[in-house]
């Protein structure tokens, strides 16, 4: 198979993982926009009295950082953002590190270091570091650092704060949004504590899917560039190829002229 052959396989699949990804995000994000609408309407209703505590963390613990960084090739500058701000990251920081090509270079601080292709085949460790940081309050804030794919032409540079959340997590004004209240049965902080655990897993899912749709489509990027490079070198050389045949063709035309004014 040729070098041409093997980069447009590459490009091909590398679309049609950024569409899957895409895809899968969305589904993640519709369920984090219901879970986003629980919470916040449990927060500001009126007639339940709700613990706060269970919002707030201790400015004093550490911060819990999350890098997502990606395993294929062609994305060594995806890579270094999410290094860069690993390498400066506060010294009062645990790190989780999901990516082979990110490299932390404090192994004190490192909690769980996962490839790619192992947090894709087993979730539950870094699942389980996330819902015992929340229950147990572990972490004055849990970030994801990561590359967020938007569109073909936008890849951006995030650092999303999961954890700890806002009391008004809507943009919109209460006085648009607050229409209704109701009471509650039951432990409604177990609740809500159970709610902020599900949203937090499903921000980093949504993170990971969206992180690896930006890296396919650096790698379409890259794959399609090559293609532009090979088809430039193509042409390059039949135009080499052909002028080669018209020397070649000028030449016998010369000898032959030459014979014929010897005789």
């Amino acid at each position: 198979m040729s070098i041409k052959s093997v980069v447009k396989v590459m490009n091909v699949h590398s679309l049609l993982r950024v569409e899957k990804s895409r895809n899968k995000a969305k589904k993640y994000a519709a369920v984090e926009n219901v879970l986003t609408d629980m919470i916040d309407n449990i927060v500001n209703n009126r007639n339940i009295a709700l613990d706060y505590a269970v919002l707030r963390t201790k400015e004093s613990n550490p911060i819990l950082n999350i890098y997502i960084g990606s395993d294929m090739g062609f994305c060594n500058n995806l890579n270094s953002l999410v290094n860069r701000v690993l390498h400066d990251e506060e010294e009062d920081a645990v790190q989780v590190v999901i990516g082979r090509k990110i490299r932390p270079t404090v192994r004190k601080k490192l909690l769980l270091h996962l490839t790619r292709e192992e947090y894709d085949n087993d979730k539950s460790k870094v699942m389980e570091i996330l819902e015992s940081g929340i229950r147990g309050l572990k972490y004055s804030k849990i970030n994801i650092i990561y590359n967020h794919y938007y569109n073909s032409s936008q890849v951006q540079f995030e650092q999303k704060q999961i954890f700890p959340l806002e009391k008004n997590m809507r943009k919109e004004s209460a006085s648009e949004h607050y229409k209704e209240d109701f009471t509650f049965e039951g432990d409604v902080n177990k609740l809500l504590e159970d709610l902020m655990v599900l949203y937090t897993k499903y921000s980093l899912e949504i993170a990971t899917v969206a992180s690896y749709a930006a890296e396919n489509i650096s790698r379409q990027s890259v794959t399609t560039e090559s293609l532009h490079r090979i088809a430039e070198r193509e042409e390059a050389m039949v135009m080499r190829e052909r002028k080669a045949e018209k020397d070649k063709q000028f030449a016998k035309v010369l000898d032959n002229y030459n014979k014929l004014r010897q005789y």
